[in-house]
């Protein structure tokens, strides 16, 4: 029996970012096991990244130009009407062609299994029409984050009819249920690699790899770094990424003395596995997470990591003191606790990189696809 068609359609499939790796690495193993797989990206989004050098899913964008953001007006409104009217009919144009080109890849087959892997490109599917198909909706952030944001309506407006909606753990799967989106499962998110050999712990290296904005916290590591013991001066810490606070946190750490001295900013990089390899903890100070992907792939680099306890993902990953060290959400005194814990005893870290890289091994791609297959093979069935 031929294996259902599956298109995995994301707000874009070209960003260098986690739920872009995802679901180029979703849409490869699906392939490579016998679907005919197909990604779709919403919006261009220069520079394109390339995650797979030898795809076995095609791959297209619906819009031949990115989405124009909001006018935010600083003065008069009339002075912003026609810059206004001008964006909102390239919006007009733009949504017309995405839903246009959509419908057309739709009705290029039978129809088989969608999977929506962002909350925004449902109402374009909707509008393209997707009788026949199942769909499987996806949210990568916690219950906690869509609740306090216009998500939580968002998923209850958008997923409300489709097959069923995988979120990453059990508690966000239970919390959304008793929300009022009864089709719920979870299915975590599958590592995109998994290094031969785990990191070898032998230097003084505290990393950050990740976007530089306000919910990820940096700033509260920067204020930790501040606040550590003076004998940790051959450590250093490097932030690996971009983002909108990149300049207030060159400045704060500039003012830090000595101890800035011993901070580096790096771009963002398409090799995060040589970052965490070359690093001797990670540290994730957020305040919001879904299933956070440079957690898992730090812990199967074996690195001992450092993270704020967030969400349920966070603490479905790391269980203090035995795979790593659970820091209080926001709390810059209890994070610069935790990591005077890791950076103290190479001991400690030792034991704790081990126990990481063995906790995650349930993540590794073929485990994961086992759990997708059945859930394929589940809504298939139900028709």
């Amino acid at each position: 029996m031929s294996k259902p068609r599956v298109v995995i359609i994301a707000n874009n499939i070209e960003e260098l970012g986690g739920a872009q790796r995802i679901v180029h690495v979703l849409g490869q193993g699906l392939a490579e096991r016998g679907y005919p797989t197909q990604l779709v990206g919403v919006a261009p989004h220069p520079p394109k990244h390339i995650y797979v050098a030898a795809p076995a899913y095609r791959s297209t964008t619906l819009m031949s130009a990115c989405w124009p953001p909001a006018i935010a007006p600083s003065g008069p409104l009339g002075k912003y009407r026609p810059a206004v009217r001008r964006r909102r009919n390239t919006r007009f144009r733009l949504h017309a062609e995405a839903v246009d080109q959509l419908r057309q890849l739709l009705s290029a087959g039978p129809p088989g299994v969608i999977i929506c892997a962002q909350l925004k490109a449902m109402p374009l599917l909707q509008d393209a029409g997707i009788d026949g198909w199942r769909v499987i909706g996806q949210y990568h952030a916690s219950f906690e984050a869509a609740a306090n944001s216009r998500d939580l309506r968002r998923a209850l407006r958008n997923y409300r009819d489709v097959s069923t909606v995988a979120l990453l753990t059990a508690q966000d799967a239970a919390l959304f249920a008793d929300a009022g989106l009864k089709n719920t499962r979870w299915i975590p998110n599958p590592l995109a690699y998994w290094p031969v050999d785990a990191a070898d712990l032998a230097g003084r290296t505290v990393t950050y790899l990740g976007r530089l904005s306000k919910e990820k916290g940096p700033g509260i590591l920067l204020a930790a770094w501040s606040q550590l013991d003076p004998r940790f001066a051959d450590w250093s810490l490097q932030f690996v990424g971009a983002g909108p606070l990149e300049g207030a946190l060159r400045a704060q750490a500039a003012a830090l003395g000595p101890a800035g001295r011993r901070i580096a900013f790096r771009p963002p990089v398409a090799d995060p596995d040589r970052v965490l390899l070359g690093s001797d903890v990670l540290a994730m100070p957020s305040l919001t997470e879904g299933f956070p992907l440079v957690l898992a792939e730090a812990m199967a680099c074996g690195l001992p990591v450092v993270a704020a306890d967030c969400s349920p993902g966070v603490r479905v990953l790391v269980h203090d003191g035995v795979n790593g060290l659970l820091a209080a959400r926001g709390d810059a005194r209890d994070f610069a606790a935790k990591l005077t814990l890791a950076m103290d005893s190479p001991q400690l870290r030792q034991v704790l990189g081990s126990a990481a890289r063995a906790s995650v091994e349930y993540l590794k791609v073929p485990r994961v696809l086992d759990q997708w297959e059945s859930l394929i093979a589940e809504v298939t069935d139900a028709r």
